[in-house]
């Protein structure tokens, strides 16, 4: 036996400790984050300690009790990753795989999103992964597809990220002033990514590709007193957007929630309705039964690459598509005098795609890996 397999042998019977380790992308946000609070909230600290590994240590974070920071850019930190990664009795990510190492660990995977695009590569579930958490059993066999994963991993309890939505009270006109009758969130996918990937879409933002369909847009806002919020996708390379100041169009970053100490679905739920195109927020928008668009202006660029993993146009009945600027004037208008011309579709690809619209993924989630986990 190799000197190698002799430390992997002998790292698999490291016991494990009352450690939970968590990761997500942005930082304690998504499906882990509504975990952990929910763990907290069942006063799982006065056992375990909380472990998050993250991006940015020194970046200003909600206190929580028996709970710290793992810093995973700095290389430093490798041997404290380690000891918690080898000592934690569970892992729970989202975005970047913890993966068991020892005997006596269990690794939860909660997808950051049910697939519409190809994925490719990019997100093979590891073997090392013992439960991939899915928005509902209905959808097992195209997210077993897209992410290598045997059928059997797979478990469809619903994103805990999405109760935030469903259940959020927050009423957002109150944080643009009042000053208006209506207000989209606009959550476009990334075009360019910040790795260097790109897709065959020559726009970052579809529409907004030059300063005068901005103010045309802008204008189209204002006559019907609406706000649109532009949230760009995390992974867009931001260098190509513009920085357009304009009345009716704002755009905001992760800052904006940590500002208004809010997650971002709560904000989305809150919001009148909401414009996306090929990205998995359409599916956790459908549970609050307001309207959807999708800006479709460069839909055949996708279909190129990186393509889609399910049949596009039955998964987006539900979504009013937007090719060009006068589609967007029109869902404007309805939604300005509450016309809701898909409600039906909606409700049609809810069902399939979502397990269940009663609020209580997290608990529901938490159970079962508490359950499995032995906790």
């Amino acid at each position: 036996m190799g000197i190698k397999n002799i430390i992997y042998s002998l790292i698999k019977k490291i016991p494990s400790k009352n450690i939970i380790m968590f990761e997500s992308a942005p930082d304690f946000s998504d499906s882990p984050m509504a975990v952990f609070e929910e763990m907290q909230k069942r006063g799982f600290a006065d056992k375990y300690k909380f472990v998050w590994w993250v991006t940015d240590k020194n970046k200003e974070f909600k206190k929580y009790p028996n709970t710290v920071c793992v810093d995973r850019k700095n290389r430093l930190n490798l041997l404290e990753f380690q000891k918690y990664m080898f000592r934690a009795k569970c892992l729970i990510s989202c975005n970047a795989f913890l993966t068991t190492a020892t005997n006596y660990q269990k690794s939860f995977y909660i997808t950051h999103g049910t697939v519409i695009k190809n994925t490719g590569d990019g997100y093979v579930i590891p073997d090392k992964i013992d439960y991939t958490l899915i928005a509902s059993d209905s959808i097992k066999d195209i997210m077993s597809a897209d992410m290598k994963v045997p059928v059997n991993k797979l478990y469809g309890l619903g994103y805990p990220r999405n109760d935030a939505m469903q259940n959020t009270k927050l009423d957002v006109k109150e944080l643009f002033g009042n000053k208006y009758d209506k207000i989209m969130v606009w959550y476009p996918t990334f075009r360019q990514h910040k790795n260097g990937a790109k897709t065959e879409s020559k726009n970052a933002l579809p529409i907004l590709s030059d300063a005068l369909t901005a103010e045309k847009l802008n204008g189209i806002a204002k006559e019907n007193n609406t706000l649109i919020v532009v949230k760009p996708h995390f992974a867009q390379d931001l260098s190509y957007i513009k920085n357009i100041e304009l009345t009716n169009i704002k755009f905001i970053d992760d800052d904006f929630f940590l500002k208004n100490n809010i997650s971002s679905y709560q904000f989305v739920g809150a919001c009148d309705a909401l414009i996306t195109d090929y990205s998995s927020i359409y599916y956790d928008f459908l549970l609050t039964d307001k309207p959807v668009a999708a800006v479709w202006e460069d839909i055949e660029d996708y279909r190129k690459n990186p393509g889609f993993s399910v049949d596009i146009n039955y998964y987006m009945k539900g979504a009013f598509k937007i090719y060009t600027l006068q589609d967007f004037e029109k869902f404007i208008r309805d939604t300005a005098k509450n016309i809701d011309t898909l409600k039906n579709e909606r409700a049609e690809i809810n069902k399939l795609v979502n397990y269940s619209d009663d609020g209580k993924n997290a608990e529901r989630v938490t159970d079962f890996i508490i359950k499995e986990a032995g906790l």
